[in-house]
């Protein structure tokens, strides 16, 4: 999409479309490393109806730790007004601090650790079923099985419900950008409207029950929040580890002799899954500029948006030697897989147990 209102001329342009750029369909990794060879560390780009890109990772760490001047109030690209609100993702300070506390709780190492009992179950379980015929569509048997069944677990989302729930945040996530997302949003917070009021009246031993028994400042929390954490828990939990476990095992299917590494020396697996998020991280961050501001000598204006491919922190060449290499030598691995600043993905914990 471009229109007038897109286009800046007083500033460095170059078109690239984020959702539809026929190169993201053969290889994101690629297109994404292509575009920060080709582009300028911060440009405009027309398409979606404008927005910024940049690809340094040092105005990325720098912008993510300006929560106030780079806002996550707004993450939509095109810009839409008066989006739904995912407690504590799309709050600032000083908002987001007390809901980021009531849920640090649940996500720290050692309330993961009782968790890893299950996670080896699934699994097994999931692995088992594929392992007589020999190969597989991994995505489908394994990768998007997976961390989603870990995840309603944990949560308290009906099981037998599985299918509904995988399809619904594919569904979600392959019409972002696009007019249709509206309706399956709509059909995401139904469902967990319906979950919460009934863990509302009926709780239970899961996370929601406990979300549900917390407070915030020493009041208890109203439906209208606790139905945005879930959301905000729904998306992110069932989704990014199954990207993870995707892009990671499309690596392993090519790599002989990592694969042997890993069979020879199974406690270099955690090494293994590091440089494997560093190599191919996945999420694209976007902020909303909450007042005019300057960054990497551009003027970027109040009520503009903004979006950070976090890949490209793993790919800098300060951070990591030979960056686009995967190796499990490295003394350090350095990546913003899980973003930086007050907003750092939560469930980072989680996520290194699952894909370990």
């Amino acid at each position: 999409m471009q229109d007038n209102l897109a286009v800046r001329d007083d500033v460095p342009t170059h078109s690239f479309d984020i959702y539809s750029e026929p190169s993201i369909k053969v290889d994101v990794h690629e297109s994404f490393r292509a575009l920060q060879q080709a582009a300028p560390p911060l440009f405009w780009t027309p398409e979606n109806g404008g927005h910024w890109i940049v690809t340094s990772s040092d105005m990325m760490i720098d912008l993510l730790r300006k929560p106030n001047v780079f806002s996550n109030q707004n993450f939509s690209i095109p810009h839409v007004e008066n989006v739904p609100k995912t407690i504590p993702l799309s709050l600032d300070p000083p908002e987001h601090r007390p809901y980021r506390q009531l849920l640090r709780p649940f996500f720290e190492k050692k309330a993961m650790a009782p968790l890893e009992e299950r996670i080896q179950h699934w699994a097994d379980r999931l692995i088992g079923g594929v392992k007589a015929g020999g190969e597989c569509e991994f995505v489908d048997a394994v990768g998007s099985r997976f961390p989603v069944s870990v995840f309603m677990e944990m949560l308290g989302l009906p099981l037998e419900r599985f299918e509904e729930f995988r399809a619904l945040v594919s569904e979600n996530f392959e019409l972002a950008g696009t007019d249709g997302v509206a309706a399956v949003q709509m059909k995401i917070v139904a469902i967990l409207a319906e979950f919460v009021k009934e863990r509302q009246a009926n709780p239970q031993e899961d996370m929601m029950s406990h979300i549900i028994r917390s407070d915030v400042d020493g009041r208890e929390l109203s439906f209208e929040e606790l139905l945005s954490i879930a959301h905000l828990l729904f998306l992110a939990g069932l989704d990014t580890v199954v990207n993870a476990l995707s892009f990671g095992m499309k690596h392993l299917a090519g790599d002989a002799a990592l694969q042997q590494r890993i069979i020879n020396d199974p406690g270099c697996i955690p090494d293994v899954t590091e440089e494997l998020l560093r190599r191919y991280s996945f999420i694209n961050l976007p902020r909303f500029i909450a007042e005019d501001t300057e960054l990497g000598g551009q003027h970027l204006k109040q009520g503009e948006m903004i979006i950070c491919p976090l890949a490209m922190i793993g790919w800098d060449e300060k951070l990591n030697d030979d960056p686009m290499a995967v190796s499990v030598d490295r003394k350090n691995y350095r990546h913003g897989a899980f973003g930086s600043g007050i907003h750092t993905c939560l469930g980072l914990h989680l996520a290194r147990m699952e894909l370990h």
